[in-house]
């Protein structure tokens, strides 16, 4: 079977016209129906409705157990995703912040993908990175890449972090651990639904609190969408040369 004609139906995500783009440049043809097309490549994250009359279609999409391929689960994707997140994040601290990230103290909560670029991205940049994990591979990884490590229990006792980057997707900053932060800390959310921060008790505090979920989509549109297109076109060559 050889994919050739391709369809977006929701180019409202501004990504997805990139990854059209970098599809044209390789050799497949856009068109304008489902009905003419081949394959059709959907938004991440990708919604139930979306696959609404698709039947029969090839389906690319992104999150989601749905018939097709999920490009979100490929691992070339989700590593140069993370460095993507890892640049948005530091362009997001800049843009709330006055201060530099040389010789500041951080901490990351969570030592996954994006944790990992994080680290590799602010340690070049001169900051001061600490991690805090659970894992015995983590906590290994995370000192043999030049990172002082703490558990979570630590993150209850007093310290002096300029800036916390969470990468962990559960309500781990609570009224303890969010007591013992710095009054003029930066506090970055990048994990997904539903975060983990107590944002009630962070507001009621007066700690600056900042969203950074879907940082890809917010800094980098156009690598973030030309992304989405090799990845579905290294998946049709995989798959159905």
């Amino acid at each position: 079977m050889k994919l050739k004609y391709f369809t977006i139906p929701y180019l409202t995500d501004e990504r997805l016209e990139y990854a059209k783009q970098y599809l044209i440049d390789k050799g497949y043809f856009y068109v304008d129906d489902t009905e003419s097309a081949d394959f059709v490549v959907l938004p991440i994250p990708v919604k139930k409705y979306m696959f609404d009359n698709l039947e029969g279609k090839t389906v690319f999409y992104g999150v989601g157990d749905y018939k097709g391929f999920d490009y979100n689960k490929i691992k070339a994707f989700l590593l140069e995703n993370a460095f993507l997140t890892s640049e948005g994040a530091i362009a997001l601290y800049k843009e709330n912040s006055n201060m530099s990230i040389y010789n500041s103290k951080v901490l990351i909560t969570g030592y996954g993908r994006i944790a990992q670029a994080l680290h590799k991205a602010l340690t070049a940049l001169g900051a001061d990175v600490t991690i805090c994990s659970r894992s015995k591979e983590s906590i290994a990884l995370s000192i043999f890449n030049g990172a002082k490590h703490i558990g979570f229990d630590e993150l209850k006792v007093k310290n002096n972090y300029d800036i916390v980057f969470n990468t962990v997707p559960h309500i781990i900053f609570t009224k303890p651990e969010l007591d013992a932060l710095d009054d003029d800390v930066t506090l970055i959310d990048l994990a997904s639904f539903p975060g983990g921060v107590d944002t009630l008790y962070a507001s009621s505090k007066g700690i600056k609190l900042i969203d950074g979920k879907r940082l890809p989509s917010r800094y980098s549109k156009k690598s973030a969408g030309y992304l989405i297109g090799k990845t579905v076109h290294q998946i049709i060559k995989e798959d159905f040369s």
